[in-house]
């Protein structure tokens, strides 16, 4: 096997069951995100947070047979459990051992249980959902710092205090955040009350991530009439919206050194994306869009300066990766989850990039090590 060095723009933790019962802080416990074995008299592993239906992980108890919560816990870890984890998930020795055999040298680390926890109407109780995420995800990567790249979750709701927390986040030694895909409809991102963190992500080198599903659209069609099949379309649809808002209103404009993350929705729109906005807009500082400040450059520049985005297995978006950008686009594997490559991610990436070892070697490795700053 030949010395491991992809580096994934996107893999996933797999949270302990327990994580938020077990830290929380107590006058918020009994409202702390967990997992329940039977909802409805279904049995499975169903994740209960506040205000949403409880939400199937997907494997449930086989046989349907009876066993102490402890054991219960002990079969979801043994690879009976939510969704495909792996030990990896939460085992960073494990996690090594699998990269090790996928060719993988590092990875950029997000959330999966916490996902949905975006969705949280309360702010005080989303800031302390991730709170607890955050410390136990840094305790994580302290394991092997050159290796892991955690992501903070960040809570919007008051972007003074996710400053802070972005900040007390860079301290524990995270490198980058996920922030909602999409605002509450009452406060898009043109607003300037978000400057505050678009600078504080400046300052610190944070890279700011968008990721599906935390995006506050999303529950209007994950519980509503639409097909589950439709999803990742409307899904690319809620991204692109929101970094056309972000890039026409100014905010890269205003914070150019801030940058700007869309991952794990595919790479292959993108170029027809890009020529929608450019014709909207108009060239130069055009501000057809009816935003305050003035664009120095078209949208397109901005995101050649400061957008990157990440996909998984996508031949044909990776054939367009002139129109998209070779140094805009990041290589991921998913680990550990069901759309992961692992641990086949070279079969892949030897066919997207056959008799192209420059690209390669930028969008599997170098793009994401300087955009993080890993050193391997």
């Amino acid at each position: 096997m030949t010395e491991p060095w992809y580096i994934s723009a996107d893999g996933h933790m797999s949270e302990p069951l327990d994580l938020w019962t077990e830290r929380m802080d107590k006058k918020l416990r009994d409202r702390a995100p967990h997992v329940e074995f039977e909802w409805d008299g279904v049995p499975g592993t169903w994740w209960v947070y506040e205000g949403y239906p409880a939400h199937d992980l997907a494997v449930g108890i086989a046989g349907g047979k009876s066993r102490t919560e402890e054991e219960k816990i002990e079969f979801i870890k043994a690879g009976g459990g939510y969704a495909d984890a792996r030990p990896g998930g939460w085992d960073p020795a494990a996690r090594l051992i699998d990269a090790a055999q996928d060719g993988v040298a590092g990875e950029v680390l997000f959330t999966t249980l916490g996902f949905r926890l975006f969705w949280l109407e309360d702010p005080e109780l989303q800031r302390e959902c991730f709170r607890v995420y955050n410390d136990w995800l840094a305790e994580f990567c302290k394991y092997a710092p050159d290796r892991f790249k955690g992501l903070a979750l960040i809570s919007l709701y008051d972007p003074k205090l996710a400053a802070q927390e972005l900040e007390r986040c860079a301290k524990m030694g995270l490198s980058g955040s996920m922030i909602w895909v999409s605002p509450p409809e009452d406060v898009p991102y043109n607003l300037d009350m978000y400057d505050v963190f678009w600078a504080k992500s400046q300052e610190l080198n944070m890279p700011v991530n968008l990721h599906p599903p935390t995006g506050m659209d999303r529950p209007k069609y994950e519980f509503g009439r639409e097909n589950r099949i439709l999803r990742p379309i409307i899904g690319a649809q809620e991204v692109q919206r929101s970094m056309a808002v972000i890039i026409v209103s100014g905010v890269l404009e205003r914070f150019p050194e801030m940058k700007l993350v869309c991952a794990e929705y595919g790479c292959g729109w993108v170029p027809f994306w890009l020529s929608r906005l450019d014709a909207m807009q108009g060239s130069g500082s055009s501000r057809r869009g009816g935003y305050s400040t003035p664009l120095s450059m078209s949208p397109r520049d901005y995101y050649n300066r400061q957008v990157w985005i990440t996909y998984i297995e996508e031949e044909l978006g990776v054939r367009y990766r002139d129109d998209i950008g070779i140094d805009r686009l990041l290589w991921s594997s998913d680990y550990p989850h069901a759309a992961s490559t692992w641990p086949e991610s070279s079969k892949f990436i030897e066919r997207d990039f056959a008799s192209s070892d420059d690209d390669k070697r930028k969008i599997v490795h170098d793009n994401v090590a300087a955009l993080y700053g890993f050193k391997i």
